[in-house]
C-alpha cells in the first residue's frame, strides 16, 4: 500500500453525534506525586459503537509537568492498518492557561510505515500519523481524540472490546462507554480484581449504553515477574460471542477449503510414507519437514495476521508464519490419515482462559495437533531447529488451554504435564591429598527435551567450545588458574538428548576459613528456581515450565571432610527441593534436586520460599572444609605419665632405704 492510498484513509473531522463530550476544565491544584514519570493524566477516555463496522473513539488529556515526559507529549504517533482502518483525527489541542491553541494537524502530519516487529520478522503493514507539536512547554496540557472505524472481514461482524478500568499510571478520570445496537448482544466478565459496575441505559435510538465512570484511578500494583495471565488491573472484556465454538467458527474460516495440495508438496508426503513404516515415525518426519523446509516470516498485511496462505504459496515460497506452518503440518498429517488441526493457543494467558470471556483476540500464537492411539499431541511448526526425539520424546510446551480449529472445537485443556528430569549434571572431583598435586573434575551435562532442543538452537550460532565458555570462565572464578578441556557432545537424536563432558584441572583449587581448607562444589543446585528475596507479594510468581533438575557431585578423596551430612526437604506447594548426602566407597555423595510442580508459586509460596533463601543458599554451590590438625596435646600428658611411671619406684626406694636406716 503507498502513501497515497493510505492518507485516503485519513480524515479530519469534529467528534460525531453518538460521542459525548466530556467538559474539562483544570483544577487549581495538582498533586505531583501522582506524575512520577513527568506526566499527569487528566482524563482516558474510550466510547464504541458497536456496529457491524464498529467505531472506537479516544481522547486522552495529559499535561506537562516537567522537561522528562515533554518529548513523550510533544511527538504524538497514531498508529492504524489502512487495511481495513479508517483513521478520523478530531482535534489536537494545546491548553495553556486560559489559552486553547488549536493545532493544525492536516498540513503538518506526515505518515511512515513504521514496522516495529521486522526484527521479529513480523510485517504487519500498520502505519502511523505523526506529528511534532510546535512550542510546548513545561505546564502546557495536550488534549488529543481520534477515531479508528473498521475491523477485519474475517471477523464476520463479531467483536471484543477490553475495557481497562486502571492501568500502570494514575489517572484523575477515567470514562469509558459502550453503545450496543439493538440487533446485537453483549457478554461482558470483569478482570479477576474486578471492576467498576457500570450504568446500563437504553437510549432513544434503541442503542443499549453501558457507561464506567470513575475519578481519582490508582495506579495498580505491577510485579513484572508474574505469570503472564495475572491482570493486575480492574476492567472487564466485553464480547459479541458467549462461546468458544463460536470463537473457532471464526476462526477456523480462514484455514478452511484449500485442498489444493501442490504436486511438490504431495512428493514429499509420498517420500516420507516410504521411508517410514510407523505411523507415529511418519508424525515426527512430517513435523520436522515443516521445521527444517519452511523458513518462519509473516506476512501479516491486511486479514494476513488471521488468515494463513494457501498451501501453494507456502510450499513455493517455503515462507511462513505460525498461521501457515500449522496449516502446513495439519495438511500433510491429513493427506496421511492422522487427524490434524490448527490450533490457538496463547502464550501468555493460556492457563487462564477457561476464566475469561469467550472473545476473538484471544489468543497470539498458533500451533498444530494430532490425534494417535488416542491421545492429542502438540507441535510447535515455528521452531528455528527441528526437534529432537521420536513422538515419545519430543518436547511439548504446555500452553494451558487451547482452541481446536475443527467443527465443534472448543476449549481444551492441553495437558496436565508431569515434571520430566530436563537438566542433569553429573561432576566427579578428584580431590588429592597432597599438595602440588592436580585437582580432575570432570563434569557431563545432560540436556533433554526442550532444553536439548535449547541447545541445539544455541549451536547453530557458535561452536561447541563457545558455547560452554561461560562455564570455564566460572572455574576461572572459583578456582583461579585451571585448564578446562576442549568439551565432547554426544546427541541421542532418538531419546532427545544431549551429553557435553568437560574436563577441569586446577592445582589449588583451595580456599582459605581461617586454619581450615574450604572446596566450593563447581555447580550450583537450584540456581534455575532460587530467585532473590522480595518481600511481600499480591500476585503469583512465574517460576517456568514444569520440569526437573539434578546436580549430583561425587568428592573422591582420602582427605579427612566436614560437610553437610543430613538429608534435607524444602516443599513450597509448586517447588520442591532436596538435599541428599551420602558417603560411599568412593567418598562423598550430594544430590540437589528441583521439582517444579506447576508454572507458577502462589504469592504465600513465594514468600515462604523467600524466608528459606539464606539456608537454601548454603546447599545451593556447597562448601566442603579440611578442618585444621589438632594441637599436640599428647606431649604434656605423656611427660605427666612418664614422671609418675618413673618417680613412683624411686620414691618407694628411698621410702624402704629410710625405714631400713631407721630400724637401724
Amino acid at each position: 500500500m503507498f502513501e497515497e492510498e493510505v492518507r485516503r484513509h485519513i480524515r479530519f473531522a469534529p467528534e460525531p453525534d453518538w460521542v459525548k463530550v466530556q467538559a474539562f476544565r483544570r483544577p487549581p491544584t495538582l498533586d505531583q506525586s501522582k506524575a512520577p514519570y513527568g506526566f499527569y493524566t487528566w482524563l482516558v477516555d474510550d466510547q464504541s459503537r458497536l456496529d457491524i463496522r464498529p467505531s472506537r473513539y479516544n481522547r486522552t488529556i495529559e499535561e506537562v509537568v516537567n522537561l522528562s515526559s515533554l518529548s513523550y507529549l510533544a511527538n504524538v504517533t497514531l498508529p492504524f492498518n489502512p487495511y481495513y482502518d479508517d483513521l478520523t483525527i478530531h482535534h489536537i489541542r494545546i491548553l495553556r492557561g486560559d489559552e486553547v491553541i488549536e493545532v493544525d494537524v492536516q498540513s503538518r502530519y506526515i505518515v511512515m510505515r513504521r514496522e516495529r516487529s521486522f526484527e521479529r520478522l513480523v510485517l504487519d503493514g500498520r502505519w502511523t500519523l505523526a506529528i511534532t507539536l510546535p512550542d510546548v512547554r513545561v505546564g502546557d496540557i495536550i488534549d488529543t481524540a481520534m477515531t479508528l472505524t473498521g475491523d477485519p472481514a474475517c471477523f464476520q461482524g463479531e467483536f471484543s472490546v477490553p475495557v481497562m478500568l486502571q492501568n500502570v499510571i494514575y489517572w484523575d478520570r477515567r470514562h469509558a462507554r459502550l453503545l450496543v445496537p439493538p440487533e446485537r448482544q453483549m457478554y461482558m466478565q470483569p478482570f479477576p480484581l474486578g471492576w467498576i459496575e457500570p450504568k446500563v441505559s437504553k437510549l432513544d435510538d434503541g442503542y443499549s449504553e453501558i457507561l464506567f465512570e470513575v475519578d481519582h484511578v490508582r495506579e495498580c500494583d505491577f510485579e513484572d515477574d508474574a505469570p503472564g495471565w495475572v491482570m493486575p488491573v480492574r476492567g472487564a472484556y466485553a464480547s459479541s460471542i458467549d462461546n468458544w465454538p463460536r470463537v473457532a467458527d471464526v476462526m477456523r474460516a480462514g484455514f478452511e477449503g484449500d485442498d489444493d495440495y501442490p504436486e511438490g508438496l504431495l512428493g514429499v508426503i509420498r517420500q516420507i510414507e516410504t521411508d517410514h513404516e510407523e505411523t507415529k515415525d511418519r508424525i515426527v518426519a512430517a513435523v520436522r519437514w515443516v521445521q527444517e523446509s519452511i523458513r518462519y516470516f509473516a506476512f501479516s498485511f491486511g486479514e494476513g495476521g488471521f488468515v494463513p496462505r494457501s498451501l501453494k504459496e507456502i510450499f513455493a515460497d517455503r515462507i511462513g508464519d505460525c498461521k501457515d506452518v500449522s496449516k502446513m503440518i495439519a495438511a500433510m498429517l491429513t493427506k496421511m490419515g492422522v487427524e490434524s488441526w490448527p490450533t490457538l493457543v496463547d502464550t501468555k494467558r493460556g492457563f487462564d482462559l477457561i476464566n475469561t470471556q469467550p472473545r476473538l483476540g484471544s489468543f497470539n500464537h498458533c500451533i498444530s495437533m494430532c490425534v494417535y492411539e488416542g491421545r492429542m499431541y502438540w507441535f510447535e511448526g515455528t521452531s528455528d531447529v527441528a526437534q529432537g526425539g521420536d513422538l515419545d520424546h519430543m518436547a511439548q510446551n504446555d500452553l494451558g488451554y487451547a482452541l481446536i480449529l475443527k467443527p465443534g472445537g472448543d476449549l481444551v485443556r492441553m495437558m496436565e504435564k508431569t515434571p520430566g528430569l530436563d537438566y542433569e549434571v553429573r561432576e566427579v572431583i578428584h580431590l588429592p591429598d597432597k599438595k602440588g598435586q592436580e585437582t580432575l573434575i570432570e563434569i557431563d551435562y545432560i540436556y533433554r527435551g526442550a532444553r536439548a532442543d535449547g541447545v541445539r538452537r544455541e549451536l547453530r550460532h557458535q561452536s561447541l567450545t563457545s558455547y560452554v565458555e561461560d562455564r570455564c570462565a566460572l572455574f576461572s572464578y572459583i578456582y583461579g588458574m585451571n585448564m578446562c578441556a576442549i568439551p565432547q557432545m554426544v546427541d541421542d537424536r532418538l531419546l532427545n538428548e544431549i551429553t557435553i563432558t568437560t574436563l577441569v584441572t586446577t592445582d589449588n583449587p583451595w580456599h582459605t576459613n581461617g586454619e581450615a581448607r574450604v572446596f566450593f562444589s563447581p555447580e550450583s543446585g537450584f540456581d534455575y528456581v532460587l530467585e532473590e528475596p522480595e518481600g511481600r507479594r499480591r500476585f503469583p510468581f512465574d517460576i517456568g515450565d514444569v520440569r526437573e533438575g539434578r546436580i549430583t557431585t561425587l568428592i573422591k578423596t582420602a582427605l579427612p571432610l566436614t560437610w553437610p551430612d543430613k538429608a534435607k526437604i524444602w516443599d513450597f506447594g509448586g517447588l520442591r527441593l532436596s538435599f541428599t548426602p551420602r558417603q560411599t566407597a568412593e567418598g562423598y555423595e550430594a544430590v540437589r534436586d528441583y521439582t517444579v510442580l506447576r508454572p507458577w508459586l502462589s504469592a504465600d509460596e513465594k514468600m515462604a520460599l523467600d524466608r528459606a533463601y539464606t539456608e537454601i543458599g548454603t546447599y545451593d554451590r556447597m562448601s566442603i572444609c579440611v578442618p585444621p590438625k589438632p594441637v599436640a596435646t599428647w606431649r604434656s600428658g605423656l611427660l605427666t605419665r612418664v614422671a609418675i611411671w618413673m618417680g613412683m619406684p624411686l620414691m618407694g626406694g628411698l621410702l624402704w632405704l629410710a625405714t631400713k636406716l631407721l630400724h637401724q
